[in-house]
C-alpha cells in the first residue's frame, strides 16, 4: 500500500518511520530543501541557531519510537538531562532559577520570592496527579471513546474539579499562590500552548509537571539534531524523499487521493498531511474560515550573533514584561502588538560552543504576537526590536546594539512561508476554553478515509514530544485499519 506524508516535520518523519517499518510504501514530499519543518536551522556566518522549538521535554518518547522500528535510538542522537532549566528575570530586576528538582525549586520561590516551601508543593500536587491522568487518557493515543476512556475520563473531571474547569490558570494562581512572581511563572506554561493564563482552564496548569516534574533536557548538537536522527532513521527505513516539492492541492478520487504538486501528480491509497490543518484545508478546497481570535499566538523571532558572552544568562531565559495581563489582553483581545512584550532568549552556545565562535553567543530571542501577518510592518519589526534592545540593556547593564553581528527575523510572514503554519499561528488554535481544548482537530479527517492529519496543529498538541507523539498515534491508527502487515 503506497502512502504519501505531506511535509517532512517531526510528525511527519515519526509517521513514516514507523509504517515503513510496519512494510508499507511512504514517499515524503516537502516543499523546502531540507527536512525539520519548525524544527529547522540556521547555520550561517559562523552561527548556529535551532530555529523553533527550544526545550526538549519527554526524550523517552523520541527513544521508544526509534525501538519500535528495532533501532537503538542512541545510534542516532543523544541527550542530557538539565539541572537548571529556566532563569527568570522580574520588573523589579530580581531573578531566580527553575530547576529539575522541585523541592530545590520551592526553596528558590522561598528565598527570592517569599512564597513558603511547603506552600508551593502542596499547590503543585494536586497538578501532579492530574496530569499522570492526563497522560494515559488524553496524550498517548488517538481518543477512543470507550469503557477504558470514560473511568479515566471520570477520574480526571473528579480530581480536576468543576471550577477548575471553569476558572482561569491565573485566578487560580492568584488565590492559591497569592506571590506575584511565582503566579507569573506558573501563568507562562499558558503560551507552551499558545494560549492566555487569563481565559486558558485552570487545570491547564499542570502543563508545568511536564518541565518541573518530568524533566528538562538537551539534546547533544541542539535540537535539530532530533529531526536529523528523524530523517536518518526514514531512510534506513526505506521512507523516499523529495524535496522542493510543493503541494498545490488535495483531492479524494476513486476510493484514493489525489495529490498534485508543482512538479508531478500522485495517487496513493492513504495521504498523511505533516502540513498545518488550516492550510492542509485550502489545499482541498475546504474553504472553511478560521478567525485569527480562535488561533494561537504567532511569534517574531530575532536571531542574533553576540559578539560577546554574558554570565547572567543561562540556557533559557525569560525577562517578564511589566504588566502580564495587559500584555495577553493586548493578544487576543485588542489583537495587537504589545506595547511591552515578555521576551525568551535561547542560548545554545551555553552548552554547545561550537554553535558560536570563541567569545560569542547565538541568541534566540523572542517575543509572541497575535497570528496577524497584516500587523508585522517593517515599522512594527524595528518598534520591536527597540523594546528588547532597551529592555536588554536594562536588565544586562550593557549596549547589545554594539554586539550584534549577525541577524535573521522571522515573522508570522516567514513562517508560513517556510513551515506553511496558517497565519503564522504557532500551535493552530488556541486552548482559551474548554470548548477549544476538547475540540482540537482530529489526526483521522471526519469524512475521508484516506486522509490523516499530524503535527502541532492537531491531536495532542505542539511541540517536539507532542507532534512525534501524533504521528506515532496515526500510524498505529492506520496499521490497525489496514491489515496487510502485522506490528511487532
Amino acid at each position: 500500500m503506497k502512502i504519501i506524508v505531506l511535509g517532512a516535520g517531526i510528525g511527519g518523519m515519526s509517521a513514516a518511520a514507523l509504517l515503513a517499518y510496519q512494510g508499507f510504501d511512504v514517499k515524503i514530499l516537502e516543499q523546502n530543501a531540507n527536512y525539520g519543518g519548525k524544527a529547522g536551522q540556521i547555520n550561517e556566518s559562523n552561527y548556529i541557531f535551532d530555529t523553533g522549538p527550544s526545550l526538549l521535554t519527554f526524550p523517552e518518547w523520541i527513544d521508544e519510537l526509534f525501538e519500535q522500528c528495532n533501532k537503538n535510538p542512541r545510534d542516532y542522537f543523544d541527550y542530557f538531562h538539565l539541572d537548571k532549566i529556566t532563569r527568570y528575570f522580574f520588573k523589579d530586576d530580581s531573578y531566580l532559577d527553575v530547576t529539575s528538582d522541585l523541592e530545590l525549586t520551592s526553596k528558590n520561590f522561598e528565598k527570592y520570592s517569599g512564597l513558603e516551601s511547603k506552600k508551593f508543593l502542596k499547590y503543585f500536587k494536586l497538578w501532579e496527579k492530574i496530569y499522570e491522568i492526563s497522560e494515559r487518557t488524553f496524550l498517548k493515543g488517538e481518543m477512543t471513546y470507550n469503557l477504558s476512556f470514560f473511568k479515566n475520563a471520570f477520574l480526571w473531571f473528579t480530581k480536576a474539579g468543576v471550577r477548575n474547569i471553569f476558572s482561569s490558570m491565573a485566578n487560580y494562581n492568584s488565590n492559591k499562590l497569592e506571590n506575584k512572581n511565582v503566579e507569573q511563572i506558573m501563568n507562562r506554561f499558558a503560551t507552551y500552548t499558545g494560549s492566555s493564563p487569563y481565559k486558558t482552564p485552570a487545570f491547564m496548569n499542570q502543563l508545568a509537571v511536564v518541565e518541573m516534574i518530568k524533566g528538562a533536557y538537551f539534546p547533544k548538537g541542539g535540537m535539530f539534531s532530533i529531526p536529523s536522527a528523524l530523517y536518518q532513521l526514514c531512510l534506513d527505513l526505506g521512507v523516499n524523499f523529495s524535496f522542493n516539492e510543493k503541494v498545490c492541492s488535495l483531492k479524494i478520487e476513486n476510493n484514493g487521493v489525489f495529490v498534485q504538486t508543482e512538479n508531478e501528480s500522485y495517487y496513493p491509497e492513504i495521504c498523511i498531511s505533516n502540513i498545518d490543518y488550516f492550510v492542509t484545508q485550502k489545499l482541498m478546497s475546504n474553504n472553511s474560515f478560521i478567525s485569527p481570535e480562535k488561533l494561537s499566538t504567532s511569534a517574531i523571532v530575532f536571531y542574533w550573533g553576540i559578539r560577546s558572552q554574558f554570565n547572567q544568562l543561562e540556557l533559557h531565559n525569560i525577562l517578564f514584561s511589566e504588566d502580564y495581563r495587559k500584555e495577553f489582553s493586548e493578544i487576543f483581545d485588542s489583537q495587537k502588538i504589545p506595547d511591552e512584550l515578555t521576551i525568551y532568549i535561547n542560548i545554545t552556545s551555553k552548552l554547545e560552543p561550537s554553535h558560536a565562535p570563541e567569545g560569542c553567543e547565538n541568541w534566540f530571542v523572542m517575543v509572541n504576537i497575535p497570528p496577524r501577518p497584516d500587523l508585522v510592518t517593517n515599522n512594527e519589526i524595528q518598534r520591536v526590536k527597540k523594546f528588547i534592545i532597551k529592555t536588554i540593556n536594562y536588565k544586562l547593564k550593557t549596549d547589545i546594539n554594539q554586539l550584534i553581528e549577525f541577524e535573521q527575523i522571522l515573522t508570522p510572514n516567514t513562517l508560513f512561508k517556510d513551515t506553511g503554519a496558517f497565519n503564522g499561528a504557532l500551535y493552530g488554535d488556541h486552548q482559551n476554553s474548554l470548548h477549544s481544548i476538547i475540540k482540537r482537530k482530529k489526526n483521522e479527517d471526519i469524512e475521508n478515509k484516506n486522509i490523516f492529519y499530524v503535527g502541532g496543529s492537531v491531536h495532542p498538541g505542539g511541540g517536539i514530544p507532542l507532534a512525534l507523539r501524533s504521528g506515532v498515534n496515526t500510524a498505529k491508527k492506520i496499521k490497525n485499519a489496514y491489515k496487510e502487515v502485522s506490528l511487532l
